[in-house]
């Protein structure tokens, strides 16, 4: 039987400026071991510096009991913008190699995980985590247009890919598996701006119920690879508290993904993201990764006049 991969990213950045509440960070990230535990799913913990420094002690037991701590990125930490895509490529360089240095201060280990805010990016970005040893993570966000986040991905990828060298939107040779986020293309937010995605504070249990179903339909329909779905959520929300809307949203998407992965036939399996590259890498070898050439439709050229 198939499997289906289901993985939870968790954004922890209750240190931001715009926040500063790193005891409900705690709150929030304790809360979701718990539920963890109670539901048999896995999380991957993508932090920025400020909160990793912050609860060191939690996220390394969180990584002993088999849940994943990689990196999570905000330009506006070195008083710059707060979008990784309006960098140069020496600028992201310089400022992703920093945000490592301090993960691996307190971690023992450089992070292989990453995941930019708003997932913001340009054509140099991929290049550059691959340099940098980054060997998955978060960063296309399909079918978003956002200029003002510096977060436009046109029709890119809906399912994990090796990403292009040059130009963003297009699969290729990169050595980094981009996990994007389950969502719904045809059905649109922030005034058609971007996809309904599978974030567990977005919409109910019911809503991600169809997203999740609609996304492993497709994916046994086009035989992609490997079948999986991603959620997400942040760690500002008080998911210790039992009656919380989001606890109770993230176990409604727990119970519906489990009761579709049961109608097709497939067996539901908990994994973090890091599983996922790796089912990936051994579906489809970097070694055959080539990058694409956009295919133009010239049909109609036989009836241009000469």
């Amino acid at each position: 039987m198939k499997e289906l991969l289901f993985n939870l990213q968790i954004d922890c950045e209750s240190t931001q400026f715009a926040l500063q509440n790193p005891d409900l960070g705690e709150r929030a990230i304790r809360g979701l071991g718990e539920i963890f535990e109670a539901t048999g799913t896995k999380g991957t913990f993508l932090v920025i510096p400020g909160d990793i420094a912050v609860h060191a002690s939690i996220y390394q037991d969180l990584e002993n009991a088999g849940h994943e701590i990689g990196l999570h990125y905000h330009p506006w930490i070195k008083g710059r913008s707060e979008f990784l895509g309006t960098e140069g490529p020496d600028e992201q360089r310089s400022l992703l190699k920093e945000a490592m240095d301090r993960f691996a201060q307190v971690m023992g280990r450089n992070p292989l995980a990453f995941c930019p805010g708003y997932a913001s990016a340009n054509d140099h970005t991929y290049g550059i985590l691959e340099e940098l040893g980054l060997t998955h993570g978060l960063v296309s966000f399909p079918t978003r247009n956002l200029p003002q986040c510096a977060c436009v991905w046109g029709d890119s990828p809906l399912d994990p890919h090796y990403p292009h060298r040059h130009f963003r939107s297009l699969v290729g040779d990169v050595n980094f598996v981009d996990l994007p986020l389950t969502l719904d293309p045809q059905t649109r937010m922030w005034g058609g701006a971007s996809p309904l995605d599978l974030r567990v504070e977005m919409v109910d249990a019911k809503n991600h119920f169809y997203t999740i179903e609609k996304s492993v339909r497709r994916q046994l329909t086009e035989q992609t690879p490997l079948l999986q779905i991603r959620a997400l959520t942040h760690n500002i929300f008080e998911y210790g508290d039992p009656q919380n809307f989001r606890r109770e949203t993230y176990e409604g998407i727990v119970e519906g993904a489990r009761r579709i992965a049961e109608q097709e036939g497939l067996v539901f399996s908990a994994v973090t993201a890091a599983e996922i590259a790796v089912h990936y890498r051994e579906s489809v070898p970097h070694k055959n990764a080539q990058s694409a050439s956009p295919a133009l439709d010239l049909r109609g050229r036989q009836f241009s006049q000469s």
